[in-house]
C-alpha cells in the first residue's frame, strides 16, 4: 500500500512524518519499523534521522491521539524534542490544509510511550511559530542508576582520546551523557560517541560534547525576538544519538545539557538556556529545581510525497 508522508526538520534533525489510523492495525506500524532503515537511508530512501508516526482513530481525523517515534535503525525512542515539534506542526498544517484556519490548535497533546506530552505554539510568528514542548522532569547524575558505569566508561574513552572532560548524566525519556570540554569539536565527538555505545551502560546512549559560549548582545536580542525573554547561558554542543548516530540536533539532549547546568545553582531559572547545535539553536527553561523542562525551537516543513510500505 502507499502512504502519504511529509518531510520535516527541527534544526536539521529531520524526520519522515506519517499518519496512520487504527483501522490500518498493527500491520502498517510494524511494516514501518521493519522498513525504517530503508526509508531513512540518505542515498536510496527518503533520508531522515527517524520516522514520526501519528496515530488517529479515523483516517480523516485532524488531531492524533498518539505518536510513535522510530529511530533510523528501526528501534523505538521514548521521546524526541525535535520530533515532537515537527509532529505538532504537522497537525497544525493538516488543519490549514483542510481549510480549518479558524480552528488552529494552540497546543497539541500526544501520548508517547505511555507519557502524555504537550506541545504549544508561540504565536508571535503566525506563519511558522516556534513550538514549546513539555519534556517532563529530568533525573540527574547520582540519581541515575548507571551513573557510576557512565563515569567509568567516559574516563576510559576520553583518556584514550587524549582529552579531559567533566561528565554529567541525565535521563529524560532517553538516556544522555553530557561531556563538557573546552576542546569540544565534531572530530572529538566522532571518537567519543561511537565508543560509548560499546559499553554496558544502556541499550545505547545519547552523547553530547559541550562547551560554554560567550553571550553577546546579539544573542540576547535574538532571544528577545524569538522568545520575548533573555538567556542566562549559551552552550555549543555536538550530538551523537543512539539508534541514529551523528545528528544535527537533539531536543532531549538540549534539555539534558540545560538541566545539568541549572542543577549547579549558578544560572537564573527565570531565563532560558540556549543550546547551539550544528543544525541551529534550541531554548530550554526549567522554572523549579524538581519541575518539568520546556523546550522551544522551530519546526520546518520540507516537502510531501507518497511511499510504498
Amino acid at each position: 500500500m502507499f502512504l502519504p508522508f511529509e518531510k520535516w526538520h527541527g534544526c536539521r534533525n529531520d524526520f519522515v512524518v506519517l499518519w496512520i489510523a487504527d483501522s490500518d492495525g498493527e500491520l502498517v506500524l510494524n511494516s514501518l519499523k521493519r522498513q525504517a532503515v530503508r526509508l531513512c537511508d540518505r542515498h536510496s530512501g527518503i533520508g531522515a534521522d527517524g520516522l514520526l508516526v501519528l496515530l488517529t482513530k479515523q483516517r480523516d481525523d485532524l488531531t492524533p491521539y498518539g505518536l510513535v517515534i522510530i529511530n533510523s535503525d528501526g528501534s523505538i525512542a521514548k521521546t524526541c524534542g525535535n520530533g515532537l515539534r515537527c509532529a505538532a506542526s504537522s497537525v497544525r498544517k493538516r488543519h490549514l490544509g483542510q481549510g480549518r484556519s479558524h480552528e488552529l490548535p494552540e497546543m497539541v497533546e500526544l501520548q508517547v510511550e505511555g507519557e502524555t506530552l504537550l506541545c504549544r505554539f508561540l504565536l508571535g510568528s503566525v506563519t511558522n511559530p516556534l513550538v514549546v514542548v513539555d519534556m517532563g522532569t529530568p533525573v540527574l547524575n547520582r540519581e541515575v542508576p548507571w551513573f557510576d558505569a557512565a563515569a567509568q566508561a567516559c574516563a576510559v574513552v576520553t583518556k584514550k582520546a587524549g582529552q579531559n572532560a567533566s561528565v554529567g548524566v541525565c535521563t529524560i525519556g532517553n538516556p544522555h551523557i553530557v561531556l563538557t570540554s573546552e576542546a569540544a569539536s565534531r572530530e572529538l565527538l566522532l571518537k567519543l560517541g561511537p565508543a560509548l555505545q560499546d559499553h554496558p551502560l544502556k541499550d545505547g546512549v545519547n552523547v553530547h560534547l559541550v562547551q560554554t559560549r560567550d553571550l553577546t548582545a546579539k544573542d540576547q536580542a535574538r532571544a528577545g525576538q524569538e522568545l520575548g525573554q533573555k538567556l542566562s547561558e549559551l552552550y555549543q554542543a555536538f550530538v551523537w544519538e543512539r539508534g541514529a548516530g551523528e545528528t544535527m540536533a537533539c531536543g532531549s539532549g538540549a534539555c539534558a545539557i540545560a538541566a545539568l547546568a541549572l542543577a549547579t545553582g549558578l544560572l537564573e531559572r527565570d531565563a532560558w538556556v540556549g543550546v547551539d547545535m550544528p543544525g541551529g539553536r534550541l531554548y530550554v527553561k526549567q522554572d523549579e529545581a524538581n519541575g518539568p523542562l520546556q523546550l522551544a525551537g522551530p519546526a520546518v516543513f520540507c516537502y510531501s510525497g507518497q511511499v510504498e510500505v
